[in-house]
């Protein structure tokens, strides 16, 4: 599915970091963070943080976060946004 095929593209993966790792996205420590099942609780807080660090948090079609989470991808930048969804939208519910 599209989480195996971008954690092959990916020079490094982690599973678990969570909010840790959104922190790493806005300080410019890692470049993504991929979601498959995240509750808007988990990430509403963090996208000021991240957007305003000059990340982005969309949705794997690349919409906006909703109010219900789900399917979420947060990334330092345009590019790496820009790949990820090439194969999250694939698998997007």
């Amino acid at each position: 599915g599209a989480w195996t095929q971008v954690r092959a593209a990916a020079k490094l993966a982690r599973l678990g970091c969570d909010a840790y790792a959104y922190a790493m996205v806005a300080a410019g420590t890692m470049d993504m963070v991929i979601e498959a099942g995240l509750k808007s609780w988990d990430i509403e807080s963090a996208i000021p943080l991240i957007e305003g660090a000059g990340g982005m948090v969309t949705d794997w079609r690349g919409a906006p976060v909703g109010q219900n989470g789900g399917q979420i991808v947060i990334a330092g930048d345009r590019a790496c946004l820009d790949e990820a969804l090439v194969a999250l939208k694939r698998s997007a519910t």
